[in-house]
């Protein structure tokens, strides 16, 4: 009985080995495979570490949310509920790459995306969830057009979006900010928020600061407050990045905007490495979207997901699980489950 029990052990071991093994060869890790962290860069309490692509990486021609309302080839309208709005793509070759976070405005309130959303140039309506980021309109017919909003929403916003939170606690957070910035809004507009003069002037400031990072090939950045990682986002196409770089930086700007900052944090490279190498390291299972492609969630010691589509990553993004992360520990002896040399 006993042998018996021990064989059952070493073969149950064996498949779970076999199938983290299997994991392992993702989009999300061959992706982390293929990026150098950068040296970092500062302003006003925040850190970015830059990530840039070795090679040319995702070359399809997507097309961002502002982007494709400009092109006139994006038709978003109000489904008469706060949850869904319908989005179709009318263009007849590109792809439309909305991110969770993302802000329309118009319909019957203005709108949030829960979820990252890829839609394939078929003139399909495509049923997308969403978040209300004004919580005092229900005016305009349900068939009302929308457009793209200012910005992402900030960091807390965002991560409540892509954790599936209530309403009542998007609604929370939009009063929040309000009263941080003291803008009366009477529509308790999230975008009123982001409008404002003292919040415009300071992150024109934060993208000019860091605006010499943006190099060819950079495709993302791990971002660091108060001395510890927060989080990161990736993509597997430069040039959707490079439409995306001022909103995402946005989001993560907003939040330290009037906070007490004190001398800069001394945070290096290494900690961003191991950052992204948790990532590569972590738990995934695959899931459905709401239009093209899949979605791929991760977690572990950080935690996220990635919209996917035909093997490459769309968008991926990471956060910090549960507390921060320690200082980076020596090097250990090879594992049996390789990690990505993140240089």
């Amino acid at each position: 009985m006993r042998c018996r029990s021990l064989l059952l052990l070493l073969l149950a071991t064996m498949l779970s080995t076999a199938l983290h093994a299997q994991d392992t060869d993702n989009e999300v890790t061959r992706l982390l495979e293929s990026l150098d962290v950068l040296a970092p860069s500062y302003h006003g309490g925040l850190i970015l570490f830059p990530l840039q692509l070795r090679g040319h990486g995702d070359r399809a021609d997507y097309a961002s949310l502002d982007e494709a309302f400009r092109g006139g080839y994006l038709r978003v309208s109000d489904t008469g509920s706060v949850e869904r709005v319908t989005m179709q793509n009318t263009s007849r070759s590109r792809w439309v790459a909305a991110l969770a976070g993302e802000v329309i405005l118009g319909g019957k309130q203005n709108r949030m995306l829960r979820e990252d959303v890829l839609l394939p140039p078929d003139d399909r309506p495509y049923t997308v969830p969403t978040y209300c980021v004004e919580k005092d309109r229900w005016t305009g017919h349900a068939k009302s057009a929308f457009r793209a909003g200012s910005s992402v929403g900030n960091y807390a916003l965002r991560q409540k979006a892509m954790a599936g939170a209530p309403q009542a606690e998007v609604w929370g957070q939009v009063d929040e900010e309000q009263r941080r910035f003291r803008v009366a809004a009477p529509t308790k507009d999230f975008d009123a928020v982001m409008q404002s003069p003292a919040v415009a002037r300071e992150l024109s400031a934060y993208r000019k600061a860091f605006l010499p990072i943006w190099r060819p090939r950079i495709v993302g950045f791990v971002v660091a407050r108060g001395g510890r990682i927060v989080a990161a986002d990736a993509f597997g196409s430069a040039r959707l990045f490079a439409s995306l770089r001022h909103k995402l930086l946005d989001s993560y700007a907003f939040d330290c905007i009037g906070r007490h900052h004190g001398h800069r944090p001394s945070l290096g490279q290494a900690a961003a490495r191991d950052f992204m190498a948790q990532v590569y390291a972590a738990r995934f299972s695959r899931g459905s979207t709401p239009a093209a492609g899949s979605r791929l969630d991760f977690s572990g010691r950080t935690s996220g997901s990635a919209l996917v589509h035909r093997g490459t990553v769309v968008h991926l993004h990471a956060t910090q699980a549960g507390r921060p992360l320690p200082p980076p520990r020596p090097p250990r002896p090879p594992l049996p489950i390789p990690r990505p040399e993140l240089r």
